[in-house]
């Protein structure tokens, strides 16, 4: 059957990451923290030099490290509401972590060549879907597809924080299969993890590529590429086979 679903992980495959974490750390972090506490004093909130770390980023990173036991992720609801009734405030979760992940999200940048190819994966009439695992909410890293034109070309987006489930568990692939009516053995899944991209793409019973890298552990994909910038002459390959 020729393909005719594209799964493709985001960090390291559509997006350098800026770190393998997929949120801010260290410089960007404190740039982060900075940003929310100003949000914090803009509607009215009463902000110690402690609560940030206290309410909100301690109590997040200790369920943060338990996330693969939980095969979620830490969810970040209790701890902002703890911080919105400390200090008094009643601004959204979504504005918080937003001005806590804009200078980070400003240094994402396509990986090269990720963007052409996949324009050209979707002119070529392929259906594509991001399965994603990520520690925020999945509007966040829409901006930041959005702002580098690759937001429109997914008519999926799975993220694992907004569906309670992560890779390699082959649920968030099957969520997006269903999402582009596409038979598993018609569609591929594209990662740069094999513990978890190519792990959830043999569980979920659909073919798999590998982009090489550092991450080389766990099972073995149908094929490896070297960047996504391989991908399409694959895949013509493979369809006109």
């Amino acid at each position: 059957m020729k393909v005719k679903g594209v799964l493709l992980d985001m960090g390291g495959v559509v997006l350098e990451m800026a770190g393998a974490r997929g949120f801010p750390v260290e410089r960007l972090d404190w740039r982060g923290r900075e940003a929310m506490g100003r949000l914090i004093r803009a509607e009215g909130g009463r902000l110690s030099p402690d609560d940030l770390e206290d309410l909100l980023f301690t109590p997040w990173h200790l369920d943060y490290l338990r996330r693969v036991e939980m095969g979620r992720e830490a969810t970040w609801e209790p701890h902002l509401e703890r911080l919105r009734t400390v200090v008094g405030i009643s601004t959204s979760d979504l504005q918080l972590l937003e001005a806590w992940f804009r200078p980070y999200g400003e240094q994402l940048r396509p990986i090269a060549g990720a963007v052409e190819a996949v324009h050209s994966l979707r002119s070529s009439g392929l259906e594509l879907a991001l399965v994603s695992n990520v520690p925020l909410p999945g509007a966040l890293y829409d901006q930041v597809l959005q702002g580098h034109g690759l937001l429109e070309s997914f008519r999926s987006r799975r993220y694992s924080y907004d569906c309670d489930t992560r890779k390699p568990s082959p649920a968030l692939l099957r969520a997006a299969l269903t999402d582009l009516d596409v038979d598993r053995e018609a569609a591929i899944m594209v990662g740069d993890r094999r513990d978890r991209d190519i792990a959830a793409g043999r569980s979920a019973g659909i073919a798999t590529v590998w982009i090489r890298g550092e991450f080389d552990d766990g099972p073995v994909a149908d094929i490896d590429i070297g960047s996504l910038a391989e991908l399409p002459g694959l895949l013509q390959s493979w369809n006109d086979a």
